[in-house]
């Protein structure tokens, strides 16, 4: 046996040992564990040199060094393990693998920065891709993602009060006062920025039924739901969201804060629950989840003829019975008008934002009526 492969086997097994010492809850244990284990494996991978003859071998073991790095916390030795990889003959697989992983010890930087202390009330939003640059991103894919960071968070409070779906109007004074929800100063060094939730006050009875909801509670149930929805768990999530409005308001919000792959290629999450720290994060493409919408389906039975539609969004209609409401798309080149019905569950939050917008609308035709499927911001 080579001394590259006796480096890398007793690198696995103190990396078998971390992982299991993470999973038990011995955070500090692991940490030390993992920093054993990129010891040995940094040496493995140091030991070859610049050769193509040494390829797949020597950019595997960057990639299992720097991984080993992010595990333990050392970000910077991660990127510079990267770099080592990439400056090799890696093959495409390994060198699309070593850029994400890349793009992934970035985002925990933004976790880890020292800026911000967070409370269990609070959590961080990260924005990662070619649209974010230090300590700045486009405002466009900042607001809309904050602006449905809000909806999604005053749904699952109403959710968790066992409060009826709310079809119009806004968020009642009495669950504003009770739950606000505030923006607090961006992190500096990257692109981030911390939500803070107010506490309500267990005296106040903003109903009649009312039992105080902490707020470190409604984290917990968001990042629970997002986790379901990144790993692509649809039946766990309707069995977490088991009211059908509530599921399919919280997926039409989820696939809209989802990366681009471009401009936004990760929106990370950080959190304190239960004293450590549990950050989430979506990756995968919004084109790349696939959302089986029951009510439309139903409905419409067959499904025929999709559409991919252009125009600017005018004039919504949400009817309060009936699963569907509609809108109106304007083509300014044709001058002409289509409706599109929506479903209800996600007309107010994520399609009403883009009223007046030129939209690319993505749906399909059964008979005489367009039902919606997808809407995105015309970047024509």
């Amino acid at each position: 046996m080579s001394e590259v492969e006796i480096l890398h086997n007793k690198a696995m097994d103190f990396a078998e040992g971390a992982f299991i010492a993470k999973k038990r809850g011995e955070d500090l244990k692991a940490v030390e564990l993992f920093k054993q284990a990129l010891h040995h494996e940094c040496k493995a991978a140091n030991s070859l040199s610049i050769d193509i003859n040494n390829e797949p071998t020597r950019s595997i073991l960057f990639r299992s060094s720097a991984s080993l790095a992010q595990n333990s916390n050392e970000f910077d030795l991660a990127e510079r393990l990267i770099a080592n990889g990439l400056a090799g003959f890696p093959p495409h697989e390994i060198k699309e693998e070593l850029k994400n992983l890349y793009e992934d010890v970035n985002f925990m930087r933004h976790l880890s920065i020292k800026g911000i202390s967070l409370t269990k009330d609070q959590w961080v939003m990260s924005l990662s891709g070619n649209s974010t640059r230090f300590g700045g991103t486009a405002a466009d894919q900042l607001m809309m993602r904050v602006d449905r960071i809000s909806s999604l968070f005053y749904r699952t409070v109403e959710r968790l009060l066992n409060r009826p779906y709310r079809f119009q109007g806004g968020v009642s004074k009495e669950i504003k006062e009770g739950y606000g929800l505030y923006i607090n100063a961006f992190v500096p060094g990257s692109f981030s920025v911390s939500f803070q939730v107010g506490r309500p006050n267990p005296q106040l009875k903003i109903f009649p039924d009312f039992v105080p909801l902490k707020p470190s509670d409604v984290i917990d149930e968001i990042f629970n739901c997002f986790e379901l929805f990144e790993e692509d768990k649809p039946e766990e999530l309707k069995e977490k969201i088991e009211d059908e409005m509530y599921h399919d308001n919280f997926v039409g919000l989820a696939k809209q804060m989802a990366p681009d792959g471009e401009d936004i290629k990760l929106v990370g999450f950080n959190s304190i629950i239960e004293g450590k720290e549990r950050p989430v994060a979506l990756r995968k493409k919004r084109r790349e989840i696939q959302i089986s919408n029951e009510i439309v389906e139903s409905q419409t039975a067959i499904i025929s003829d999709k559409l991919i539609l252009a125009g600017t969004l005018m004039h919504a209609n949400t009817p309060k019975t009936g699963n569907f409401g509609s809108v109106k798309l304007w083509n300014q080149k044709d001058k002409s008008t289509k409706n599109i019905s929506v479903p209800i569950a996600i007309m107010k939050d994520v399609v009403q934002p883009f009223y007046e917008e030129n939209v690319v609308i993505q749906g399909h035709k059964k008979g005489n009526k367009i039902y919606l499927d997808e809407i995105i911001l015309d970047s024509k």
